[in-house]
């Protein structure tokens, strides 16, 4: 794009409609962030009612007259219009707009978001499965391991949590024993620092390639202390880090085995570029999270020595992608890139 380089001239939130996405279940992601230039529209959608609300009220005026191709210029306008509210909800809503303007910037340029980002994106992105609410406990539990990790992902995790020390690191052996390979465990902030313990002196190595946020706050002096207590538990973290100097700190401090942040919820793909980098300065693999899979495909198809597997959220995603004409399913550990211009993938709205 050359002298007349296109701005946005406007942002607006959409309700999407049941009738196409729905039927809506507690939990569901009811809005579109939609923004336009020159009557071309880019979308990013599903957003919960919060970020939406606030791109709405407030973050939509500031993105005006912008330049679309500006994105760290509008980065950094959005995050400091929200000043000392930057952080969790704030990021999250900086997120969506974020992606929403890279998917415009496709459409204007007639690229996918992952050729604006490499010149040479991967046509295919490996992922792994996570299904945070099968409970291990149940009689069917077993059938559902092992059928989900013979679908040839990367590997699985599963959710671990509301239990004594004794049961967790038996419920994890038997997960990788039914997975035939080893797992990642979830514990979604619910261990702390004692059961924490308890666990690692527990787990054999081989079964758990990782616990997934064990503490209730990625606090940098808390993990610091654990990493310090249980030479032997390997730990992921990074979904509930509110900005890029405390990552970078986390990760060089640390070194947990693996990075696993949010592409809208830390900020948007912009955002997400500088963490994948700092990530791979620090030399920590990068497992981004599947909450936002759409730009976390095209983020690890553009950037495949930093990024790893993504996560594919087994239950939750098939009902994210009602809000999407089509359907990205894995096959064989790995998920398609879109090949259509931006993210790739329409919004029903």
């Amino acid at each position: 794009m050359g002298f007349a380089d296109p701005v946005i001239d406007r942002v607006k939130v959409e309700r999407l409609d049941e009738k196409v996405a729905g039927p809506w279940e507690a939990g569901d992601s009811q809005f579109a962030v939609v923004v336009e230039s020159g009557g071309v529209a880019g979308v990013f959608a599903p957003v919960d009612e919060l970020p939406a609300a606030l791109v709405a009220t407030r973050l939509g005026q500031s993105a005006l007259h912008h330049p679309v191709v500006d994105h760290n210029g509008l980065l950094r306008k959005l995050l400091g219009e929200l000043g000392p509210h930057a952080a969790g909800l704030g990021r999250w809503a900086v997120g969506a707009l974020d992606c929403a303007v890279w998917d415009l910037h496709g459409h204007l340029a007639s690229l996918p978001v992952a050729a604006l980002l490499s010149d040479r994106p991967a046509g295919q992105v490996p992922v792994y499965a996570s299904w945070l609410s099968l409970d291990l406990n149940a009689a069917s539990a077993v059938e559902s391991v092992k059928t989900t990790a013979g679908q040839g992902f990367a590997f699985t995790k599963w959710a671990l949590r509301e239990a004594e020390a004794g049961e967790l690191a038996l419920l994890a052996e038997r997960a990788a024993q039914w997975a035939g390979q080893s797992v990642a465990v979830d514990a979604l902030g619910t261990w702390g620092p004692t059961r924490s313990r308890e666990v690692a002196r527990r787990l054999t190595p081989e079964a758990v390639r990782w616990v997934e946020d064990p503490l209730p706050r990625t606090d940098l002096s808390a993990y610091t202390l654990l990493r310090r207590q249980t030479k032997g538990l390997p730990v992921a973290v990074g979904e509930r880090l509110s900005c890029l100097e405390e990552a970078a700190l986390l990760l060089r401090r640390c070194r947990p085995e693996a990075f696993t942040f949010d592409a809208v919820w830390c900020g948007g793909i912009t955002e997400a570029r500088d963490w994948l980098g700092v990530a791979h300065d620090a030399g920590v693999p990068v497992h981004l999270h599947g909450r936002a899979f759409l730009p976390a495909m095209h983020l690890a198809a553009a950037f495949p020595h930093a990024a790893g597997a993504v996560e594919y959220q087994v239950v939750w995603e098939p009902r994210r992608q009602r809000t999407l004409r089509g359907m990205l399913r894995p096959e064989g550990g790995h998920v398609a890139l879109p090949d259509r211009p931006g993210l790739g993938m329409e919004v029903r709205r």
